[in-house]
């Protein structure tokens, strides 16, 4: 006599079965059911549930929740300055510079900035060859200060990228794309 299997193992279902509804958009129970799908077969198949990787369970309902709430949070909580806390009161930073940084950032981003500073430096922000050019951008000292650099450090490569960044934004706006010689 054979012995039968319980009637919820009986076959594993189909992929086509776990499709969601037309008009249906959840899609956790679809996950949650094809990862089901091949549990019963290998209990099938006389593998044992608890033999099965961790990673196949399906996710439990508290943590699903615990990640949403993380997820809008971090979506909706606006960063609160473009740099780091430490340097806005190390260098006394005030609202006007913030903007300005903030900007100078999404500058330092474009396709141009960036091939300038490959080109004049290979990318580096400390670099100081002894050519009288410093930094990123290879500033020269006293155009470094001219633009207001000394607020961060005497030399360009001795102040941090994101004030590498402002004062070339700065100098940027003032004279173009004239001051350096690869743009």
């Amino acid at each position: 006599m054979l012995a039968r299997a319980p009637p919820s193992l009986t076959a594993p279902r189909t992929a086509a079965q776990y499709r969601p509804r037309e008009g249906t958009s959840d899609q956790g129970i679809v996950l949650r059911k094809a990862l089901v799908m091949p549990v019963a077969a290998l209990t099938l198949a006389g593998i044992g549930v608890t033999t099965v990787a961790p990673a196949m369970a399906a996710p439990t309902v508290s943590a699903k929740d615990s990640d949403r709430s993380k997820d809008r949070a971090s979506r909706t909580k606006k960063a609160a300055y473009p740099i780091q806390v430490k340097y806005v009161k190390r260098y006394n930073l005030g609202r006007k510079n913030l903007k300005e940084i903030a900007a100078a950032k999404a500058w330092a981003n474009g396709s141009m900035p960036r091939r300038v500073r490959q080109c004049e430096s290979g990318g580096n922000y400390g670099i100081n060859t002894g050519n009288g050019y410093y930094g990123a951008y290879q500033f020269a000292a006293g155009t470094w200060l001219g633009v207001g650099g000394g607020k961060y450090s005497r030399y360009a490569h001795q102040a941090p990228k994101f004030a590498q960044d402002h004062m070339a934004y700065r100098l940027w706006k003032r004279s173009g794309w004239g001051p350096w010689g690869c743009a």
